[in-house]
């Protein structure tokens, strides 16, 4: 395709406490063998240096544009803040501790062109820890609700890194200003009943970077990873539309491992005594919808797992605890 031809697409990045990592973001970014992109970068108004930082960059490229909120409003507020100030035909989000291939954007639009799809998702990614390519690619097309239902069975990743969205699908959808996390999630839920297809790669050309401790996701906090994912869930629920059996289903899946996800924070944080009334509940509604799961799209593991839930949900968090956060093993993806 000749590079007038090529349409505009925003990449964006939401800054904040991020000074380690955004330099090498931005450089893999700059150096996209895709052209035609506008990098549109948020600084949360960041206690350390990476807004400065990113005006060093901006200085060095025309294409990159940095714009500093005057209060810390959080990565929602940053996202929205930089899809209201793009002119991209299509927009790509890209967390600033994370980096990319070179050819990142140029395969997530190879993918919309050869699905004729809305979005475009790479379905593996590489880690800080794991940097294994695939041995061989595969470009196909899924439905709208397919995608949600791989996004509520945890088959890909939640966030909206690591895809490709046309501007025309996202509309005036923005990230909900309350959520406290799983932002993500809730944020495909909007846009993707929009799409009326969806093209997936299989090929690596993102890292996720697991090994920054300054991540949110790294502290524990109940009030966001407890209370916060389950009043997610709560709202996902009521406002996902359209809806089907299959994707009812999903949903419910999603909310049992949400309700596992919750437990485990309150028993990683030994934080039984003071938040026992949710406690009870998340380990009751564990238990009473694990067998449930068993009539649901789930895999062999998945199924091990809602059996050793109905036993004890609290023994299985337990395990969760000690394997993710004693022995610091990280999931392969």
């Amino acid at each position: 395709m000749s590079k007038n031809k090529e349409p505009l697409i925003s990449v964006l990045l939401p800054a904040y406490n991020v000074e380690k990592y955004i330099g090498h973001c931005i450089e893999t970014i700059m150096n996209q063998t895709y052209k035609n992109i506008e990098i549109i970068i948020v600084d949360d108004c960041t206690p350390d240096n990476s807004g400065k930082i990113a005006e060093e960059y901006a200085k060095k490229d025309k294409r990159i544009k940095v714009i500093h909120h005057k209060k810390n409003m959080g990565l929602s507020a940053a996202r929205n803040t930089g899809i209201e100030n793009s002119h991209g035909e299509y927009i790509t989000f890209v967390d600033s501790d994370d980096w990319v291939s070179e050819d990142y954007v140029e395969y997530l639009y190879k993918i919309i062109i050869e699905t004729n799809s809305d979005i475009a998702l790479a379905k593996n990614f590489f880690t800080s820890r794991f940097q294994e390519q695939i041995t061989e690619d595969k470009i196909y097309s899924i439905t709208s609700e397919d995608m949600l239902c791989d996004i509520m069975y945890n088959r890909i990743h939640v966030g909206v890194w690591n895809r490709l969205y046309k501007r025309s699908i996202i509309g005036d959808n923005r990230f909900r200003l309350e959520s406290l996390t799983g932002e993500g999630m809730q944020y495909n839920t909007q846009v993707l009943p929009r799409a009326k297809k969806v093209g997936v790669g299989l090929r690596r050309v993102y890292t996720y970077n697991v090994d920054n401790d300054t991540s949110a996701t790294k502290k524990p906090n109940i009030k966001k990873q407890s209370y916060g994912s389950i009043e997610n869930m709560d709202y996902i629920k009521e406002h996902l539309k359209p809806r089907s059996k299959r994707l009812d289903n999903a949903v419910e899946y999603q909310y049992f491992t949400t309700a596992l996800y919750a437990l485990t924070h309150i028993v990683r944080c030994n934080a039984k005594k003071e938040n026992l009334e949710f406690y009870k509940y998340l380990v009751n509604y564990c238990r009473k919808t694990s067998l449930k799961t068993l009539k649901m799209e789930l895999n062999f593991k998945q199924k091990i797992k809602s059996i050793i839930v109905f036993i004890s949900p609290v023994i299985t968090v337990r395990l969760a605890v000690f394997w993710r956060y004693k022995l610091g093993r990280k999931q392969r993806v």
